[in-house]
């Protein structure tokens, strides 16, 4: 591990996102586990990001309301900077954190559903965000699989030390993501000394892919839904539960619910029908009664379970979660 890097300039701006914006609730996700990038309290969120190469602090202020929503975005970097790159920064920022989708229509449908109204109400403008570049959501995805809650968590911090780099700015030391291309300096056996099993092979093939410029994300964000499956699978150990994930997490499409992993199931199970496991077709079927917000209104439902865990302890809940 390097030495931490010091990010003492700032440039502070504005950003209006589309209303109805749920600052809390979007900035922060508690059924994600924690990550060593980022940092969130009641309307404030810190994070890291790398763009064109260079490494940035990010704080985002909530300093409006879900109806009129702003933002004050403080960006930090070690020295000033010029007006085009903060330019393609803003746009970039404002789509991973998506704030210019209108989910307004879903929010007037179904506020007065019985079991989704209660949900909005709480929660309304709340919206999938992707937080991370294609590349580094993947390698979220790639320490979930077929891994607890800890032994994630645990994989995930491992490469941040090896590969990230400590950036101190506004009071915080956070680490930020790395390129692929640093990935292929180290060998598989390397990476399996981290513990990261057989997923060592599909973060080498992974970075591989993004280092000679298989997959350009900015042109993927204009296509289909059917072109970015076609895509998505080309990249290895990518399978179809995880581009699933990716058109609703990343590509912010709302509909896609064709498939359920067990431990979701559990959990809706629970959720929806107060039973310990039912039929994941019945699960699917039930969200079908919010036709093209079927994903999101999985969101809505899953995210509010994980915000009361905040506050009361759930057993079975626990029990799924393992932490």
């Amino acid at each position: 591990m390097r030495e931490t890097i010091l990010l003492h300039q700032q440039e502070t701006l504005s950003i209006k996102p589309k209303p109805p914006f749920n600052f809390n609730a979007n900035f922060y996700k508690p059924s994600h586990f924690p990550m060593l990038n980022q940092y969130w309290k009641k309307d404030a969120f810190w994070t890291t990001m790398i763009w064109n190469r260079r490494r940035l602090g990010l704080k985002l202020e909530n300093v409006g309301t879900v109806n009129k929503p702003k933002i004050r975005l403080i960006v930090f970097s070690t020295t000033s900077l010029q007006k085009k790159f903060v330019e393609n920064l803003i746009s970039e920022i404002r789509y991973r954190f998506n704030f210019d989708q209108d989910i307004s229509k879903f929010c007037r449908r179904f506020e007065h559903d019985e079991i989704l109204g209660p949900v909005i109400k709480r929660w309304r403008g709340m919206k999938p965000v992707a937080f991370y570049s294609l590349y580094e959501t993947l390698v979220v995805y790639i320490v979930l699989q077929n891994a607890t809650i800890k032994r994630s968590v645990q994989m995930m911090e491992k490469l941040f030390h090896r590969f990230g780099e400590k950036l101190k700015f506004d009071g915080k030391v956070l680490f930020s993501f790395w390129e692929p291309v640093d990935v292929l300096e180290s060998s598989e056996d390397e990476l399996r000394k981290l513990k990261l099993g057989y997923r060592a092979r599909f973060l080498t093939k992974i970075s591989e892919q993004f280092t000679r410029g298989i997959v350009d994300e900015f042109s993927l964000r204009k296509k289909p839904k059917k072109e970015i499956k076609k895509e998505m699978l080309k990249l290895y150990g990518i399978g179809p539960a995880s581009v699933e994930y990716l058109l609703f997490e990343y590509f912010y499409f709302l509909d896609e619910l064709e498939s359920l992993p067990p431990w979701e199931q559990k959990i809706m199970s629970r959720l929806i029908f107060k039973e310990p496991l039912v039929q994941k077709e019945k699960i699917i079927s039930f969200f079908k009664r919010f036709e093209g917000y079927e994903k999101l209104a999985f969101h809505y439902l899953w995210e509010d379970l994980f915000w009361k865990r905040k506050t009361q302890r759930i057993e079975w809940l626990e029990k799924e979660i393992r932490l």
